[in-house]
């Protein structure tokens, strides 16, 4: 079948869900600043090991040669040092992403003239005042926000074994623009939209991508963060009571992307100590204290739906290979 034909088909079910936004406004604090260490914060380092589930690929931005004969040219995967790595900049996205939807936080609004009018006043004024009163959400104070750094810093993830290999994927447009609908009830959003996880589609575009089973090391650094933020990272990892697999890099709709976190590690240090000592052991902080903090910022209904969006194993449903 020739693209022609694919678009003259009628268009398959959509690969990605919303997860409501919450009602109200997000809750706000003062973040914790980065000029003193604070009493009852943590500040250390997560390890933990990457598994793709599903092809992973994350452009360079560069056509690279192959040595297969029938793709003689692919998207080349992003490289650190010369290996294969997811950089630390999609992790973060990804990570982020899941935070915001299961708590109150903030929307980067980028479609502001559809929204009603209502909507845009009360964005406005909420983004008016944390600017005057210098207080973030949480997952500003996490992550950062415009003129303030956040608490956490990923590392590229690089490939520890293995090799990449090439997986033909499905051409993808950008979603048009009258897909109004589809975005808004009304003019009021939908929510954040997260796409599913399912059975891979093939097509004829050629991604160097690292393959099922890939494992890479992640590391994250992080200081001044309170337990309950430090939790609130854990369940977007898929580390939570509800388990889920996130998802990142291209080619999403299609089904690249999906990772699965495991054997994580979290190493804190007693920074005053460290001030008096010329080394300082650090220390091994158990994950559920660090769940069982996160509670009360997490919004229920949210995370139910984003943790059924991405539900893994998904052998029900197919990934969309032409129009949806």
């Amino acid at each position: 079948m020739s693209y022609r034909d694919r678009d003259n088909q009628p268009p398959l079910p959509k690969p990605y869900e919303f997860v409501p936004l919450p009602p109200g406004r997000p809750s706000t604090e003062p973040p914790a600043g980065h000029h003193r260490y604070r009493e009852g914060y943590l500040n250390g380092m997560l390890t933990a090991t990457i598994i793709a589930r599903s092809p992973v690929h994350v452009a360079s931005g560069l056509l690279e040669p192959t040595n297969n004969r029938q793709y003689p040219m692919a998207k080349a995967h992003f490289r650190t040092g010369g290996k294969p790595a997811i950089p630390g900049t999609s992790l973060k996205g990804c990570i982020r992403s899941i935070v915001e939807a299961i708590t109150r936080s903030s929307v980067q609004v980028t479609r502001a003239r559809e929204l009603s009018q209502d909507y845009k006043a009360r964005e406005i004024r909420e983004r008016d005042r944390r600017e005057q009163s210098a207080r973030l959400d949480i997952a500003q104070r996490i992550f950062g926000a415009l003129g303030y750094q956040g608490m956490v810093r990923f590392g590229d993830a690089a490939l520890e074994n293995g090799s990449t290999t090439i997986v033909p994927s499905v051409q993808l447009f950008r979603t048009h623009s009258e897909s109004y609908n589809t975005y808004f009830d009304g003019r009021e959003p939908r929510g954040r939209k997260f796409y599913m996880h399912g059975k891979l589609a093939q097509g004829s575009l050629p991604l160097e991508a690292c393959p099922i089973e890939s494992r890479f090391g992640l590391r994250m650094d992080f200081e001044n963060i309170a337990p309950g933020e430090l939790g609130l990272i854990l369940i977007a990892l898929g580390l939570g009571e509800k388990r889920f697999l996130p998802k990142l890099g291209g080619a999403k709709p299609a089904c690249l992307g999906t990772i699965e976190v495991i054997d994580a590690s979290l190493a804190a240090l007693d920074t005053h100590a460290a001030y008096g000592e010329f080394d300082t052991a650090p220390e091994t902080l158990e994950l559920q204290p660090l769940l069982d903090a996160a509670k009360p910022q997490v919004l229920t209904m949210q995370l139910g739906k984003l943790a059924d969006v991405l539900s893994w194993p998904r052998e029900d449903r197919d990934c969309p290979d032409r129009n949806y």
